[in-house]
C-alpha cells in the first residue's frame, strides 16, 4: 500500500509543464496575430518620420532615411537604405520631384512591390496640400534645380503638416486595417496639438504681420504665407545654383531700397552667399531656422516651428 501511493503520488512540478505549453502557444498566436505585428514604415525626411510616430504609436516601427541637416534634395544613398526598403510595408515621401534623385532609384532596387508607386504602401504626403509656387512657364533643367510640380518645402505649415498626418494615417490603415481605430485615435490627437500650437503661434506673430525677408533658398513660403510675413526674394539666381556677384548686388540693393533686414537660410546650405549679401546691408543679420526636426537640437515638428518664429521674431525686433 505504501509502495502503491509513492508509485503514484503527484508530481506538482511535472503537472505545471501542459499548462505553461498552452500559455506559451497562446501568446505565440496572440503576438504573431496582424493585430500585434508591427508594421515597418520608411519615411524619406526626418518631418515626415516623426509624423509618423505620432501616427503609428507603438504598432509601427518607423526608419528615417535623413536627419534634420541633411538636405533632401541632394541625398548620398547606403546600403541601409536598400534594407530597409526592401522590408517595408509603407514608404512615406514629399513627393513634388523633392527626392527625384534618389528616392526612385532606391525604390526600384529595393525590389519590393508594396511600396511602388499607385500600391497600397506607397505614400506621398504631399496628396491633398495646395501647393505654392506651381510655374506658369515651360521649364528645364538649364533654369536650375526647378520643381515643376511646385514648391516642395509644404512641411512648414502647421495645416499642411496635419494633411501630411491624415495621408500617412491613410497608408497605415490601407497596410493594417485591423489597427484603424488606433491610427485615427492618434491622428486625431496630432491634429488638435497642431492646431492648438499654430494659434498659439499665430498670436505672436500678430505684430510682424508683413515683415519683408530674404531668403537663400525658396523653402520658407509656407511658414511666410501662414504666419502672414513676405519670403518672396531669393538670394539664389537659380535653385541649386550659386548666384552671380551682379545678382546677388541686385539683391543688396532691393534690401536696401525695401529695408529688409533679415535673410533666412536652411541647416545645410553655405552660409558665406547670406554673409556676404548682409555685409552690404547695414544693420541686417543672416538667421538659420532648423527647416526640419533634428536640426538645431530640435526633437519635434511643435519644437522646430517655435523655434523658427522665434528667430524670425528676435531678429525682426534686433533690427529695429
Amino acid at each position: 500500500m505504501i509502495d502503491y501511493q509513492i508509485k503514484h503520488k503527484k508530481n506538482p512540478i511535472s503537472n505545471l509543464f501542459p499548462f505553461t505549453l498552452k500559455f506559451l502557444f497562446v501568446l505565440f498566436i496572440i503576438f504573431t496575430s496582424p493585430l500585434f505585428a508591427k508594421v515597418s514604415l520608411v519615411a524619406s525626411i526626418s518631418d515626415i518620420k516623426y509624423i509618423a510616430e505620432q501616427i503609428a504609436g507603438e504598432r509601427a516601427d518607423v526608419y528615417g532615411m535623413i536627419r534634420g541637416v541633411d538636405d533632401p534634395h541632394f541625398v548620398m544613398t547606403r546600403p541601409d537604405f536598400l534594407v530597409k526598403l526592401s522590408e517595408a510595408d509603407v514608404l512615406c515621401v514629399v513627393g513634388l520631384d523633392l527626392e527625384v534623385g534618389w528616392v526612385p532609384y532606391l525604390q526600384q532596387q529595393s525590389r519590393n512591390m508594396k511600396i511602388q508607386k499607385g500600391q497600397p504602401g506607397y505614400c506621398d504626403t504631399s496628396f491633398g496640400v495646395k501647393i505654392l509656387g506651381e510655374p506658369t512657364v515651360m521649364m528645364d533643367r538649364s533654369m536650375g534645380d526647378m520643381h515643376i510640380y511646385g514648391n516642395p518645402h509644404y512641411w512648414n505649415d502647421p495645416i499642411n503638416a496635419i494633411q501630411m498626418a491624415q495621408n500617412i494615417k491613410n497608408a497605415l490603415t490601407r497596410v493594417d486595417p485591423l489597427n484603424g481605430e488606433y491610427y485615427e485615435g492618434n491622428f486625431n490627437a496630432f491634429k488638435k496639438r497642431l492646431i492648438q500650437v499654430t494659434k498659439e503661434e499665430m498670436k505672436k506673430m500678430e505684430p510682424y504681420f508683413g515683415l519683408k525677408v530674404a531668403v537663400f533658398h525658396d523653402q520658407f513660403v509656407y511658414l511666410a504665407s501662414r504666419f502672414k510675413f513676405n519670403a518672396n526674394l531669393t538670394i539664389e539666381e537659380r535653385p541649386g545654383v550659386p548666384p552671380s556677384v551682379r545678382y546677388m548686388d541686385q539683391v543688396i540693393s532691393y534690401m536696401i531700397a525695401e529695408k529688409i533686414k533679415i535673410i533666412l537660410i536652411g541647416p545645410y546650405h553655405n552660409p558665406k552667399y547670406a554673409e556676404y549679401v548682409s555685409s552690404k546691408v547695414p544693420g541686417s543679420v543672416v538667421v538659420t531656422l532648423p527647416v526640419s526636426v533634428g536640426a538645431l537640437d530640435t526633437t519635434s515638428y511643435e519644437d522646430a516651428l517655435r523655434m523658427s518664429l522665434q528667430k524670425i521674431r528676435d531678429a525682426s525686433d534686433k533690427s529695429k
